[in-house]
């Protein structure tokens, strides 16, 4: 049996060693002294011991609760960037539904042949005049004037302006 690393025999010459120098009167006193050190020092060693062991406790707690946060933002965090895809998703598709029906839209028409034959082109000192077609009298756009045929709409609107009749408040 070791205490302290201290053999048997070891342990025999320390006691006789206490013996002569205490004397056998003071030796009982020294005992108790020592017995009541070893048990204070356990006694402080087991509450250092649980308070260590509190702390971890308080430690693990903590640590678990971080855990589980982290894991909540985490799980928000990909639900709001699957809802974002997703719009993104239906943004694109509506984009490109929108590009597809304009696409559509811009296609050129077939070509039609004019309703009536053109006036003969022009030579260079009537180049500034407006042709008009032979069967309706429209004026028709040329390169010089690619607008003469809103001219006549604008006639149109000046020539049919209803009258305003004075109300009763008009003197």
């Amino acid at each position: 049996m070791d205490i302290f690393g201290m053999g048997p025999g070891e342990l025999l010459v320390i006691m006789i060693l206490a013996l002569v120098l205490f004397g056998p009167g003071k030796l009982p006193e020294i005992a108790a002294t020592v017995g009541r050190a070893v048990r204070e020092f356990r006694n402080a060693t087991r509450e250092l011991t649980s308070e260590f062991e509190q702390a971890f406790r308080e430690v693990q707690v903590s640590t678990t609760e971080v855990a589980t946060s982290v894991l909540s933002v985490q799980q928000e965090t990909h639900a709001a960037l699957q809802e974002t895809r997703a719009a993104l998703n239906e943004a694109t598709d509506t984009v490109s539904r929108a590009a597809n029906t304009v696409a559509l839209d811009q296609v050129a028409a077939p070509a039609t042949m004019p309703a009536a034959p053109m006036v003969p082109p022009l030579g260079p000192s009537e180049s500034t005049a407006v042709t008009a077609s032979a069967s309706n009298g429209r004026r028709e756009p040329t390169k010089d004037d690619p607008l003469a045929d809103l001219v006549d709409v604008d006639e149109l609107l000046t020539e049919s302006k209803p009258s305003i009749s004075a109300g009763p408040w008009e003197t």
